[in-house]
């Protein structure tokens, strides 16, 4: 059994910023980690790497075939009906 989040989190191109929503599944009775970020994000089509721990912001692994420049998560909330 997992635990689910919500998790806002900015995404920037070269046109400007944009929210976008994911949900974050991770193990029952623990808190999100990175991994499970970057397995949300890959699972909606992001391939990332972590850049900066303190703002939890990602970077594309191949910047120059990426259509995105960053992704930072701004908040995660536990999903209580779940």
């Amino acid at each position: 059994m997992k635990e689910r989040y919500y998790s806002t989190v900015e995404y920037t191109d070269r046109y400007g910023k944009a929210n976008k929503g994911f949900e974050i599944y991770s193990e029952l009775g623990k808190k999100p980690t990175i991994g499970d970020y970057v397995d949300a994000f890959k699972q909606s089509g992001f391939d990332v790497d972590i850049t900066d721990f303190l703002n939890m912001t990602f970077k594309p692994k191949d910047p120059a075939n990426s259509s995105f420049i960053s992704l930072r998560v701004l908040r995660t909330f536990k999903d209580y009906t779940y």
